[in-house]
């Protein structure tokens, strides 16, 4: 066992400064047969088939290293989904954990007379300490409907002032 574990490749570090045009510190990664993960403060970055996707941690809802199938999968808050076969997560699962829960500035639930509803307070991790608020309907609430939307307009709106952002 290394006493520093797996480092990340620098080439790869290299690569993916180039495609986002600065520097940029990999903290952790992951890399399987197609695939590979580079975790930052800031950012998750998946590299596929030459091609980089990149993520600012608030953009993340959830996801998880499944160790029995070697795979790695979240979503983002808007729905999308990925799944990447890694043969070593590294330190991926502990860091993706706390980037997570260091992006979240409030999560409250509200029960509705059909259902309930989740506002959620995001903050970007780079440094500019922007905040994205979405929410996630559940239970037969449906965000389409007039009255939920209102509500989640009128909550979000009290959050926002609430938590000063």
């Amino acid at each position: 066992m290394a006493i520093f574990g797996n480092r990340p490749d620098k080439s790869l570090e290299r690569e993916l400064q180039s495609h986002l045009g600065r520097r940029v510190d990999v903290i952790a990664q992951g890399s399987g047969p197609e695939a590979s993960l580079l975790a930052a403060r800031e950012l998750l970055a998946l590299r596929e088939r030459g091609e980089w996707r990149v993520f600012g941690w608030e953009q993340i809802a959830n996801g998880a290293w499944r160790e029995e199938e070697s795979t790695f999968t979240w979503e983002t808050t808007s729905g999308d989904h990925f799944t990447v076969a890694l043969d070593d997560a590294g330190r991926l699962p502990e860091l993706f954990r706390e980037r997570i829960q260091a992006s979240m500035v409030a999560t409250l639930s509200h029960d509705l007379p059909r259902g309930r509803v989740q506002i959620i307070g995001r903050r970007t991790l780079d440094g500019s300490d922007q905040v994205t608020w979405y929410a996630v309907a559940g239970g037969g609430a449906d965000l389409a409907d007039p009255a939920v939307a209102d509500f989640v307009v009128a909550e979000t709106d009290r959050l926002k002032a609430e938590y000063g952002v």
